[in-house]
């Protein structure tokens, strides 16, 4: 055999080879700090003050980038690994390395508001972590091209920054709405398909920055990698509101989508971008959370959200609006980064068995009243215990402002529970929807579909009063929000323009009207409560009909 010739080419052992490519990186190293301190020294002898700042700026960002690759040599000594990648064996735990150089970009998608755009840019590029993450800025409008360019330009000695511009397309129709989808839809297509990049975080002009930001992401994109059931790894919680969050290292899952900075992999994007919408009704971001097909899968999400808005003049944020005043009560988070460190608890499978454990026999409250019985402080030291509360949609906007919550509807919540406290005495709170509490909530307090229910389409513009009155039925309102989904409506109707989001009590409907922008779209919705008696000209709804009298 091969392997037993005495001729055969002897192969260096792989501690010799792990040994030869770190001290050839440490080389490389070396000698790049050596030829940017030579580079100083002359700026200074020459006297020439504008190229040393300039230098200056250069040179911190490259020394942030050869500190992380020195931290990813150290880790490639234990592991073997870079960049982001886990790895063990059968008989270790695999060791998550924090996301590596070169394999993400931010994108920020920015429309006409230069000195918006500058005190973003600031607030990323002022950011530890900057040197590991490409960057670019995403344009839609081409008149103020002129305009925001310089700020990108006059920033360029810091980190450089790429420019995509959007194309203006004047067959798309819709407003500000469809112009934002369209948007988002060109700035994650440039960052996948023309830049080649893995990862994509994308950030809105008006944001800022907390200080670990990036590196929040850098800590739970392998996560991405390892868990199939994630898609994504957002910087907001929906209720993340300061008087009732406080615990700036904690994370959780989530399967209604965040937004306001968020991290997406390239292989989530192929399985979206096909059927990315060209009106996405009330918005790109609706469209996510009901018509992708992603909610199944989940988002980490932060207690303590990563970024914070700071404008009042965009299209759905003005000043002295509701939005406005909640956004305002947002806690922001100070962490440093690199205090976050091992996320592996956010796993699916360790995931549920944790929080299992915790509501698993939780005291009841049945009651919005008994709530308020709860004013002790739990005690420093002493681990608490959660309760548990039922709620249903309808009548959730009642308990959240109870409870200090995101009011139109249940957001940060995952399988219809969300996990919450009492922001008067900090008491731990599950909320669990009735319709998804199998396995939590005793059988008395879980709403099921009623037996016997018949589904059908109604005539177009037609009440599901009259529908299920025309069988001698009726409709009950109750069972609507059962087959409030997108998955219900495509076994109905063709839903040929997709499926969306709408508010509207004739909902769940398909817009049969091809004058609408919506034509062709299946319509559901999170945030209104659907009516047997409401209907629409140019809409079909869909119904849920039961005999009279059939006993539950």
């Amino acid at each position: 055999m091969a392997g037993d010739s005495g001729t055969a080419a002897k192969k260096l052992p792989r501690s010799g080879l792990k040994f030869q490519q770190q001290l050839l990186i440490l080389a490389s190293l070396v000698l790049f700090g050596f030829l940017m301190a030579l580079l100083t020294l002359y700026l200074v002898l020459t006297g020439d003050a504008a190229q040393l700042d300039s230098a200056s700026a250069v040179l911190e960002n490259r020394l942030r980038g050869a500190k992380g690759m020195m931290l990813a040599v150290m880790d490639h000594a234990k592991t073997g690994h870079f960049g982001g990648r886990y790895v063990g064996t059968s008989s270790t735990p695999p060791v998550r390395l924090p996301l590596g150089i070169g394999r993400a970009v931010v994108v920020v998608i920015a429309h006409d508001k230069p000195d918006e755009l500058q005190r973003c840019l600031e607030s990323l590029l002022a950011q530890p972590d900057v040197g590991f993450f490409s960057l670019a800025v995403s344009l839609d409008h081409p008149p103020s091209f002129g305009t925001m360019e310089p700020v990108v330009a006059g920033l360029k000695d810091k980190q450089a920054v790429s420019v995509w511009k959007k194309p203006e397309d004047p067959s798309l129709k819709g407003g500000a709405v469809a112009k934002i989808g369209a948007h988002f839809q060109f700035a994650l297509t440039q960052a996948f398909e023309r830049s080649g990049h893995e990862f994509a975080i994308l950030v809105e002009t008006d944001l800022i920055m907390s200080p670990d930001f990036l590196w929040y992401f850098r800590i739970t994109a392998p996560l991405l990698q390892e868990d199939p059931s994630l898609w994504c790894v957002s910087a907001w919680n929906d209720n993340g509101f300061r008087d009732v969050v406080s615990n700036e290292t904690n994370l959780f899952r989530t399967d209604y989508f965040p937004g306001l900075g968020w991290m997406m992999r390239n292989d989530t994007w192929a399985s979206i971008r096909g059927i990315w919408p060209r009106f996405p009704s009330t918005g790109w971001d609706h469209w996510i959370r009901h018509g992708s097909g992603l909610r199944s899968r989940d988002c980490i999400a932060p207690e303590v959200p990563r970024t914070k808005h700071v404008d009042e003049k965009g299209t759905n944020v003005k000043a002295g609006s509701a939005i406005s005043k909640l956004l305002a009560q947002m806690a922001t988070s100070s962490l440093p980064s690199g205090v976050l460190d091992d996320v592996s608890y956010l796993l699916k499978k360790p995931y549920e068995e944790t929080l299992h454990k915790k509501l698993f026999g939780a005291p009841l409250i049945s009651d919005i009243f008994a709530l308020d019985s709860f004013r002790s402080k739990p005690i420093p030291g002493i681990p608490q215990r959660y309760f548990m509360m039922p709620f249903e949609r309808e009548t959730y906007p009642h308990l959240a402002k109870k409870l200090h919550l995101y009011p139109s509807q249940p957001r940060a919540s995952r399988k219809g529970v969300i996990l919450a406290k009492i922001p008067w005495s900090g008491t731990l709170l599950a909320l669990v929807d009735r319709r998804q509490g199998q396995g939590l909530l005793p059988p008395e307090e879980i709403w099921k579909s009623r037996k016997g229910v018949e589904i059908m389409k109604a005539l177009p513009g037609e009440s599901c009063e009259s529908a299920c009155g025309k069988l001698m039925k009726r409709c009950l309102p109750r069972e609507l929000e059962f087959i409030n989904n997108c998955e219900t409506m495509k076994r109905y109707f063709p839903c040929e323009g997709g499926c969306g989001h709408q508010v509207g009590q004739e909902l769940p409907c398909y817009v049969h009207d091809k004058q609408r922008d919506t034509a062709g779209q299946c319509l559901v919705t999170d945030e209104a409560t659907p009516t047997c008696e409401a209907k629409f000209p140019s809409t079909t709804r869909l119904c849920p009909c039961l005999m009279p009298f059939v006993p539950k």
